[in-house]
Formats: C-alpha cells, structure tokens, sequence
C-alpha cells in the first residue's frame, strides 16, 4: 500500500516539474481562439486510447479556454478518432462496461429529450443534431415527432443510421444548401470539443436558428470533482480528439460572443461514474471498477450542491434576436 501511494506522489511531482520546465524554457503561440499571447501550461496529458503519444494543453489567461497543442490537422484525425469502438457501442452488449454503457445511454437518452422539450418549450419542431455519432438521438427525436436533421463526417457512422434506423445523415459539405433560419433546436452531444472551427461553426449555428431557436451543447467539465482527482489522467480530456477543453465561464463567454444567452445548464449524472473508472484503467489501478464508481460517485454527489463540479455539462443557449451578425463579428475580433 505503500509502494502504490509513493508511486502516485512521484507521478504528481515529475508532472508538476514538466510543467514548470515548459513554463521556463519554451514559449507558445497565441490562443488560437481569440489570439491573446502569454498562454501558459495546463497539464500534460497522453492518448491512452489509441496513439500513447503525449501533448501538452495551454490556458490562455485571456478568454480562459484549455486547448491541446499541436493536435493531428483535420484531415489526419481519422486514424486518431475511435470509429471502431464507437461502431461496437452501437451493437449488442457484451460484457460489463459495455452493458453499463448500454443501460446509461438508454436512460441518457430519456434525458436528453427531456432537455430538448422543457428547454425548446416545444413537442416537436425541426432540430439539427450535429455530430449524430451512430443515430440512437436522432432515433429517439423521430420516436417523439420531431422532424431530424442529422449531420455526421465519418461515413461509417452514416451507414450504421441508415442500417440500423433507416435514418439517413449528411455529410459536412451538405450543411451548405440548409436554410437561413430553419432549425429550432441545434443539438451537439459530446462533439464541440471535437471542432476545428468553433467561431464558424457559431456563426453557422446563429444563423440556422430561427429567432429564439435553442442551441443545446454538452462537453467535458475541467473543473469537475473527478478531473481535480485525476489530473492528466482525466480521460474526458481525450487528446488529441477533445481540441478544446471547457469550464462553464469559458464556455458561456464563447457562446456569447456569437449572440447565444445561456438559459440553463445541468449536469449529465452517468458521466461522473462512466469518465472515472475510464480514468482509473487509464492509471491501470487494481480494482479499476470499483474505484472509479466511488469516485464518480462523489463526484455525482458533490455535483448535486454545485451543478458547476459535475463531470459534464448540458449547456442551452437561446439565440439572441436583437444582435446582428455584424454586431457578433465586432464582438468577436473585441
């Protein structure tokens, strides 16, 4: 027992001097998201997941955002992305983790449209899911009278939907020939941080939405209970996938800065369990199960008092309709 709490205080104290040592000896570029200068370093964290290369996340001290540095560019990501496993999710469960999985997004979908309906104060309307993953939200929108419009890149998933849902998604460029204010809720589940482009896709966003349409994001929570606990072992911070990694002041000043108010935000209760025992395999703990559901556990617990320590985040924001697009683009080079 010794040996185990000696090997995680030398972990701690080589990450606390890795820091330091960038922080010294090497500069960085400017925030790439409002071009402030002086960002400092985050953490150092590794893909455990796929490639175990390391990158190195900044804070600017200017809009507050995390980003990893130095990510694959947009068109070398795929070999990164978890297609594979995310495909596998999609079928029947086999074993544990997988059938926990399975069990949470049933009830998280539940939730989901229940978000969808309270916050939109709508039972049905037309709603774009950016992001659409394999097409189990999409699904499930359809089942409660929506009329859908799915937006997903990877052609794997966009053929999983139509076998499986009958549910047909468009690729990227198709977002192209969609029309001015023809959306009243824009769902992105888990994707935003994933985006190469955030101001555009803001932007895009603003103007697909019909005048107080709804725009509902979920992402990863930096401040949570359970990324304290785990630093650069966090597994929601998912690099070099997650490019951009929010906490709800960074996330709300963004959003504002393209004419989105936030209304409403809550947490999503399965991620606290689901991120923490990721966390503890990442660390490779005995006993990974059992540790990660008591510290999610906690986590979920202490989120009840302070929905801003929850391990995720559902953020709605409502279209503002006394600002112009012009006024957003002053606000953004401000």
């Amino acid at each position: 027992m010794a040996g185990y709490y000696l090997c995680g205080l030398i972990r701690v104290y080589a990450h606390m001097y890795a820091l330091r040592y960038l922080m010294i000896y090497q500069t960085f570029p400017t925030c790439p998201l409002c071009g402030a200068h002086d960002s400092t370093p985050y953490a150092i964290c590794s893909d455990f997941m796929v490639s175990k290369e390391q990158y190195t996340l900044l804070r600017c001290p200017s809009c507050g955002i995390v980003y990893t540095l130095d990510p694959p560019d947009e068109s070398r990501i795929k070999p990164y992305d978890k297609i594979g496993l995310d495909l596998k999710l999609g079928d029947a469960p086999s074993g544990l983790m997988s059938r926990l999985y399975h069990l949470s997004r049933r009830r998280m979908l539940k939730r989901k449209a229940r978000i969808v309906r309270e916050q939109s104060y709508r039972t049905g309307g037309s709603l774009l899911n950016f992001g659409a993953g394999t097409g189990f939200f999409s699904h499930k929108m359809e089942k409660c009278g929506w009329k859908v419009t799915s937006v997903e890149k990877y052609h794997e998933k966009r053929v999983f939907s139509l076998e499986m849902f009958h549910h047909r998604m468009v690729d990227l460029p198709e977002m192209d020939m969609f029309h001015p204010e023809s959306f009243d809720v824009i769902t992105m589940w888990h994707v935003f941080e994933h985006c190469y482009h955030p101001h555009e896709l803001l932007d895009r966003f603003y103007n697909l939405l019909r005048p107080g349409g709804v725009l509902i994001v979920a992402c990863p929570n930096i401040c949570s209970t359970d990324a304290m606990h785990y630093g650069p072992y966090w597994a929601a911070y998912d690099v070099p996938r997650h490019l951009w990694h929010f906490n709800p002041s960074s996330m709300c000043n963004l959003a504002a800065r393209h004419g989105f108010t936030l209304m409403h935000h809550e947490p999503l209760p399965f991620d606290s369990f689901y991120i923490s025992i990721l966390s503890e395999k990442q660390e490779r703990h005995r006993m990974a199960f059992l540790r990660g559901f008591c510290i999610g556990l906690h986590s979920w617990a202490v989120s009840l008092a302070h929905r801003g320590k929850s391990s995720s985040l559902v953020y709605v924001f409502r279209k503002k309709t006394n600002i112009t697009n012009e006024q957003t683009q002053e606000k953004r080079q401000n």
